[in-house]
């Protein structure tokens, strides 16, 4: 439509360029849509990358196990290492995980050089007066060690045993994060552990004898015990026969069928009955019943995933530190070990209130949809 003015002659109206609010709030509405759509997407294509890297970085532990065997014709033996002292620190108690021989074969040999030389007790890096290591394996200066909860300093006279004191002592190489042994998708880090591990070494079906294998502690030296000898031979039909020598040639069943490793999930301080274990009334009740726990109910029925609150009285020892995966050179099977009687992600349970103790040890993961 026009109009004229006095002379006759036609002006053109003047019309709106701008967006309407109805227009803005439509845009604004759409494009909300477009990243609700996409952000699952963008999850889902992360998660798919950590799966992948971690399936890799158990891949690289197994070649190194491999690759171990090829150098030394047998597997490295989970709960090994020193042993002939009742003095604490004196030696490891045979209690080192695999993962500690597997050092120089996941290019770590830096570290696995460091524990088998005797080194200073005021946890300092050989040759640096001045700097210290914290528990992720990070240097700091002397002047923060006052402040810092972790290693702490002692006698710098004294040194810790060449191949490394047990693995619950303040001796900074078990403080390390060995990268390849940690899962992306595993947030734990720091206090109250050491250094974690997301995999661990399967010992087979059984529950009896997974502490301590063939042999016993007499006056701080291992000796073979013949009644354990004997149930080790019966319950222990995993690669990783807990203190005893095994070859590819003693895997019978053939090396396809055969578990070497499993993916384990990392405590967080959370009550996740797959990462912090209860104990059992009695070790004759776990084996004759290894899902002892879920008739107990001890399992949180509206979390079936965490500990119920009565299972506060039936857990591990207060100590914090004592976790699933929280000490990567320590050969218990609740800090490195799996077992499969139960299925992937149900409930660790312990036959006694000691984080040195067997049980039930499944795989685990925090991955979406099961375990490597």
């Amino acid at each position: 439509m026009h109009s004229f003015n006095t002379l006759g002659s036609i002006k053109p109206s003047r019309s709106s360029t701008g967006f309407t609010m109805v227009e803005l709030l439509a845009v604004v509405a759409i494009i909300g849509v477009l990243v609700g759509l996409l952000l699952p997407a963008v999850q889902s294509a992360r998660e798919c990358a950590r799966r992948i890297s971690c399936s890799n970085n158990l891949m690289q532990v197994a070649l190194a196990t491999a690759g171990y065997h090829d150098a030394f014709k047998q597997f490295p033996v989970q709960l090994s290492g020193t042993d002939g002292s009742v003095v604490e620190g004196a030696d490891n108690d045979r209690r080192l995980s695999v993962f500690v021989a597997l050092l120089p074969m996941m290019e770590n040999e830096s570290l696995w050089n460091m524990i088998h030389q005797p080194l200073s007790r005021d946890t300092r890096l050989p040759g640096d007066a001045s700097v210290y290591i914290d528990e992720y394996g990070m240097m700091m200066e002397e002047d923060a060690v006052a402040n810092y909860g972790g290693v702490t300093a002692t006698d710098p006279t004294e040194t810790w045993p060449v191949g490394g004191p047990e693995p619950s002592s303040s001796y900074f190489p078990w403080y390390f994060e060995v990268s390849v042994l940690r899962c992306p998708s595993d947030p734990g880090i720091g206090s109250p552990s050491m250094g974690r591990t997301n995999y661990a070494a399967c010992i087979g079906d059984g529950i009896v004898a997974g502490d301590s294998g063939p042999l016993k502690d007499v006056a701080g030296t291992f000796v073979v015990d013949k009644k354990l000898a004997v149930q080790t031979e019966a319950a222990m039909r995993g690669i990783f026969v807990p203190r005893v020598v095994t070859r590819f040639s003693d895997v019978t069943d053939g090396l396809s069928h055969t578990i070497l490793f499993a993916e384990m999930a990392t405590d967080l301080g959370d009550r996740d009955k797959r990462t912090e274990p209860i104990v059992a009334p009695n070790a004759e009740v776990l084996k004759s019943n290894p899902g002892w726990a879920q008739a107990a109910q001890v399992i949180d029925a509206d979390r079936p995933n965490f500990w119920a609150g009565n299972g506060s009285s039936d857990a591990i020892s207060k100590q914090r530190n004592q976790r699933r995966g929280f000490r990567w050179a320590d050969g218990m099977p609740l800090y490195t070990g799996v077992n499969t009687i139960l299925p992937p992600n149900r409930e660790v349970v312990l036959d006694a209130d000691r984080d040195d103790s067997s049980g039930v040890f499944p795989s685990s993961s925090r991955h979406q949809g099961g375990v490597h």
